[in-house]
């Protein structure tokens, strides 16, 4: 029985400096499509499940007939020699719930800097103007500290120019990782409000 959000992780896991990278539905679907992109790639070995019954209550159909409940996945991509491994977040669905998200995005936080040991974290998401998909998408930034905004000097990355709010995981992560004295930034690639947006998706990448 699922009562509260709980992780289930692989045993006797030896990670090396982990960055966390999160890329869950949301806007443009821009963050699920860097991730699956991602994982897809470098051909990352599942590590993990986060369940919740602060998801949508459904199952997904499996193409053997079966079914499963909705959940997010962690993802390892073993770094080659000293570099850092690449840990990715993603699933099917964000919780629905405002009590639900503060919960969930706690939780990831936490077994990423307690249970995995992680320093710096990335997420993913879309930044609407509320427009048709722009020809070249842009990408904007919203980071944890001023240290985390300088490391990006020299890249396309645009910082303080974005305005409004980031919805569910991709900003609240942010938020409890400044929290946790994790550096953290989230990237969101320009798009439109509700088509799933590939090319956004590929700006952030780039």
């Amino acid at each position: 029985m699922i009562d509260r959000t709980l992780i289930r992780r692989k045993k006797g896991l030896k990670l090396n400096k982990p960055i966390l990278v999160v890329g869950l539905p949301g806007i443009g679907n821009v963050g699920k499509l860097v991730a699956e992109h991602l994982k897809r790639e470098f051909k990352a070995e599942k590590i993990g499940t986060l369940y919740s019954p602060h998801f949508p209550h459904q199952v997904v159909m499996l193409k053997n007939g079966g079914v499963r409940i909705v959940n997010n996945r962690f993802y390892l991509i073993k770094a080659k020699k000293q570099g850092s491994d690449i840990v990715i977040l993603t699933g099917d669905a964000q919780a629905v719930s405002p009590e639900g998200q503060y919960e969930v995005n706690a939780k990831i936080v936490d077994f990423f800097k307690n249970g995995l040991g992680g320093k710096f974290i990335y997420t993913i998401g879309g930044y609407s103007l509320g427009e048709a998909i722009p020809a070249k998408p842009r990408v904007f930034g919203n980071a944890s500290s001023k240290s985390v905004i300088a490391s990006f000097k020299g890249t396309d990355v645009i910082f303080g120019k974005s305005k409004g709010i980031i919805w569910g995981s991709a900003g609240l992560i942010v938020a409890f990782a400044k929290m946790q004295k994790i550096d953290a930034v989230c990237l969101m690639g320009e798009t439109s409000f509700l088509d799933v947006d590939a090319s956004a998706a590929k700006s952030v990448i780039i």
